[in-house]
């Protein structure tokens, strides 16, 4: 991977956010294998909405963007997000059982 400083032109900086992407993408399957596990030992539907966790876990997102000179409330939006398709998808899966 290039350094920012290294990309002499839009084709770099294009492949180098590809990469990045993808790697994203990669660790977000990571995340939603470790989404799957934990709903094995979910046994309400509180258990799988947690509320307070959720709210706790944006909230230190939130801490660990601004950190990085992320703005707070798109990584709030962007983890949100994520965790209510997978809240949503463990819900659907749950009420089968």
């Amino acid at each position: 991977m290039k350094k920012v400083s290294e990309c002499q032109n839009m084709d770099d900086i294009r492949l180098e956010i590809d990469t990045i992407d993808k790697e994203l993408i990669s660790l977000i399957s990571k995340r939603a294998e470790y989404v799957n596990k934990a709903a094995e030992f979910k046994k309400s539907e509180t258990d799988v909405k947690a509320p307070q966790r959720v709210a706790k876990m944006l909230s230190q997102r939130k801490i660990w963007a601004a950190e990085k000179n992320i703005n707070p409330l798109f990584i709030e939006k962007l983890f949100s997000d994520m965790v209510s398709y997978f809240i949503n998808k463990e819900m659907q899966e749950w009420k089968t059982k």
